[in-house]
């Protein structure tokens, strides 16, 4: 395991100080204290009130392992989707499959507060940033009929692989947080390039032509 791991593992048992740290984990205090910055600005790790150590001078800064951080080392979530993917095949027919995946993508989108309102630009840049968040890396271009949110880094790649009908839930995430139909259209070559066709007004299309870097 890598020391930032260590530290959280350390962490998450009890609240310790960096020099309690460098104890646990016989690394330096300069280890530490780097991978500690990390974590904190991922909020995994946070900050204790100063704990007094008996010596005189500011009391010591204890770090816990901050709530939400229990699974930040996971790696059961891929292993959970594919056998509940698969249970949902076993009990839906394919229609019932894709309205409940349809349904999923809406409340995340509820969830994450994105919804539908008199400016398209900022609906999809607001969701793009949802996306963004969960590990898409997206742009968005204009297209026939509309515009293509194109993402180079699919959140849900190892099981779209294996089960594409995944990509209608991050169709609907964009349908509900525009308000537009939303198509998916993701290739699944070599690599996966994930898709979503949003349908547009001209009108609209005209706005988000005008919104780009360098239009006036």
């Amino acid at each position: 395991m890598t020391t930032k791991n260590n530290i959280l593992n350390a962490l998450r048992r009890e609240s310790l100080t960096v020099i309690q740290l460098c104890e646990h984990l016989g690394v330096t205090r300069n280890a530490i204290n780097v991978q500690l910055k990390q974590l904190e600005a991922e909020g995994r790790v946070r900050r204790k009130k100063g704990m007094q150590t008996g010596v005189p001078g500011k009391p010591a800064i204890t770090y816990e392992a901050a709530p939400g951080s229990e699974d930040a080392t996971s790696k059961a979530y891929p292993v959970f989707l594919m056998g509940l993917i698969s249970t949902l095949r076993k009990k839906l027919n394919p229609d019932e499959m894709l309205n409940v995946l349809d349904e999923t993508g809406r409340n995340l989108a509820r969830t994450a507060g994105l919804s539908a309102s008199a400016d398209f630009n900022d609906d999809l840049s607001r969701v793009m940033k949802v996306a963004d968040s969960m590990g898409a890396s997206t742009e968005a271009i204009a297209v026939p009929g509309g515009i293509m949110v194109r993402n180079y880094s699919c959140p849900v790649g190892g099981a779209v692989r294996s089960e594409p009908c995944l990509c209608v839930t991050l169709a609907a995430l964009f349908s509900e947080a525009t308000g537009k139909p939303v198509t998916e259209r993701c290739l699944r070559d070599d690599r996966l390039i994930c898709q979503y066709f949003i349908e547009i007004e001209k009108e609209l299309k005209e706005k988000f032509l005008n919104s780009l870097p360098g239009q006036k």
